[in-house]
C-alpha cells in the first residue's frame, strides 16, 4: 500500500447524539451512536475526498474500540496504526444538538485510552512519510500521550513533513486556563499548517479582533494560518498577505464535526495543489478555503461528525450549484 498522504495522530471517541434536539443533556431522551474524535473526523473526511489517509492512535481493548477501528476502516481510513489497550477506556462524549445546531457536550472517561499513546506505540519513520501530520490536540491533556505527540511533531520537521495542528479547545477537560495555552502554544511553534476558530484565536493571542489575532499565530512560526468563524466564513493568512470568505449559507442541522470538515477540505487542497506549504501565496489559499468552507457547510446538513463527512462528488456538486 502506497504512504498515506496524510496521517492523523490523536484521539478517536464514540460521539453519543441526541436522537431529537435539545438544548441541554439533561432533558435529552436518545441518543445515537457514532464514530468521533477530532483526528479521526479530519482523517474520515480527507479520505471522503480522495486522499489517502491513516489514523494512528490508542483505543480501548474494548467492544466500542472496536466499533471505532471498523468504522474507520469502512470510511477508508488505514487503521494499522491502531493500537488496543488495556491501560484504559475509549473516550465517550455525548452530545445534545438543539434546533439551530449548537450544542451541549460532556465527555466519559477519567482516564481514556486515547491518552495512553506511547512514543513506542508509533511507527514514526512510517508516520513522517506523510506529506502532512495532523497532530491531535487531546494528545496534549497528559503524558504519555502529550510527550509522544511532541516527539512526532519534532521528528516530521526534522524529515520535510508539514505538520497541522488545531487546538479545538474543550476547557472542561483542562484543570486551568494557563495549561492549555502554555502546551498548545508550544506545539504552534512546530506547526506548519493552524487552524482554529475565532474564539480560541481570541484566548490564545489576547487579540480583539481576528486580523491581529492572525498576525500573532503567524509570529510563532506557522506558514498557514486560517481562523474560522462558523457560518461567517473564515480569514486565512500566509507571508504573503491576510484575506477573508465569506461562508455559504446553509440550513445547520448540526454543528459537530463542522470544523473538522473544513480542516479536511483544506489538507485536501494543500494535498492536490502541489504547492509547497511554504510557498502558498494568499490568492492560491483563497481558492483551498473557498473549498473547504463548502465541507464545513456540508457537515452541517446532517447529525454527528463522522456520517456527514461529504464525498469529492458532493463537494464539487455544491460549488457547482453555489455559482
Amino acid at each position: 500500500m502506497a504512504n498515506a498522504e496524510v496521517t492523523c495522530v490523536g484521539e478517536a471517541l464514540v460521539d453519543f447524539v441526541s436522537s431529537s434536539p435539545t438544548r441541554s443533556l439533561s432533558t435529552a431522551t436518545g441518543f445515537v451512536k457514532a464514530a468521533g474524535g477530532a483526528p479521526a473526523n479530519v482523517a474520515v473526511g480527507l479520505s471522503r475526498l480522495g486522499i489517502r489517509t491513516e489514523f494512528v492512535g490508542t483505543v480501548g481493548a474494548d467492544s466500542f474500540g472496536r466499533f471505532l477501528t471498523d468504522e474507520l476502516r469502512r470510511f477508508g481510513v488505514g487503521t494499522r496504526g491502531i493500537v488496543a489497550t488495556d491501560e484504559g477506556k475509549t473516550r465517550l462524549a455525548f452530545v445534545a444538538v438543539s434546533k439551530t445546531g449548537e450544542r451541549d457536550f460532556e465527555f466519559w472517561e477519567r482516564h481514556p485510552a486515547g491518552q495512553q499513546l506511547h512514543r513506542k506505540d508509533i511507527d514514526v519513520q512510517r508516520v513522517v512519510r506523510s506529506k502532512i501530520v495532523n497532530i491531535g490536540p487531546f494528545l496534549l491533556l497528559t503524558k504519555p500521550a502529550r510527550t509522544t505527540a511532541y516527539a512526532v511533531a519534532r521528528e516530521a520537521i526534522r524529515r520535510g513533513s508539514s505538520v497541522c495542528f488545531d487546538p479545538n479547545l474543550r476547557m472542561s477537560l483542562w484543570r486551568e486556563p494557563a495549561e492549555v495555552k502554555r502546551l498548545a502554544l508550544r506545539m504552534m511553534r512546530m506547526t506548519t499548517v493552524l487552524r482554529m476558530n475565532d474564539e480560541e484565536a481570541r484566548f490564545f493571542t489576547g487579540a480583539r479582533n481576528v486580523r491581529s489575532a492572525i498576525r500573532d499565530l503567524l509570529g510563532l512560526g506557522p506558514r498557514i494560518v486560517v481562523i474560522t468563524e462558523g457560518a461567517r466564513g473564515c480569514t486565512f493568512a500566509t507571508e504573503d498577505g491576510i484575506r477573508r470568505l465569506k461562508g455559504f449559507r446553509v440550513r445547520a442541522v448540526d454543528t459537530t464535526g463542522c470544523g473538522d470538515g473544513f480542516l479536511a477540505g483544506l489538507l485536501a487542497g494543500i494535498v492536490r495543489s502541489k504547492v509547497p506549504v511554504g510557498r502558498f501565496s494568499v490568492s492560491e489559499l483563497a481558492e483551498v478555503c473557498r473549498t473547504a468552507n463548502a465541507v464545513g457547510a456540508l457537515v452541517s446538513l446532517k447529525r454527528g461528525a463522522i456520517p456527514a463527512m461529504p464525498s469529492e462528488e458532493d463537494v464539487v456538486g455544491f460549488l457547482r450549484a453555489q455559482s
